[in-house]
């Protein structure tokens, strides 16, 4: 029995030898790093002509919250849309950056808004809705992540 011990143990020593076989160590093979490609500098969206902030308006002043609770910001502000297509919401106790124009289009008691202003991001946007002396705001995702409030104005005398 030891003698087959001996010859299963050089049998194991044998195969151990071969596996590792007799070849040199090797370098490490260089690896590529992946290209890196710039960010495209944000492109602002193509300036169209908004109509100006004058003529007959109506003014509708913050009434309440449309979901959620809103900043001090949101509850003083107000929104003045004009006879002409054009808009203003108005946040009297933000300076300096304290407004923000654009125009509307009106369709069935819906009005839908293009902003002068924009983000990296995409561009703003947001709807409202009147019903009586009602203007019932909301924003898309990307002005709501900029901390725009969906809410409620109410339509001043």
């Amino acid at each position: 029995m030891n003698k087959s011990v001996r010859r299963g143990a050089i049998v194991v020593l044998l195969l151990v030898c071969a596996a590792c076989g007799s070849s040199s160590p090797t370098a490490p093979t260089a690896t590529s790093q992946p290209q890196v490609i710039p960010e495209p500098t944000p492109t602002p969206p193509p300036a169209a002509n908004f109509p100006p902030l004058s003529g007959p308006s109506r003014t509708f002043t913050f009434d309440r919250e449309l979901s959620y609770p809103v900043s001090n910001y949101t509850k003083t502000s107000n929104f003045v849309l004009y006879d002409n297509g054009a808009f203003v919401l108005q946040y009297p106790g933000l300076s300096p950056a304290g407004s923000y124009r654009g125009a509307y289009t009106e369709s069935n008691g819906v009005l839908t808004f293009q902003w002068e202003g924009w983000s990296i991001a995409g561009p703003w946007g947001g709807t409202g809705t009147l019903k009586g002396n009602s203007l019932t705001v909301q924003y898309n995702e990307i002005m709501e992540l900029t901390d725009f409030e969906n809410a409620v104005y109410v339509r001043v005398p």
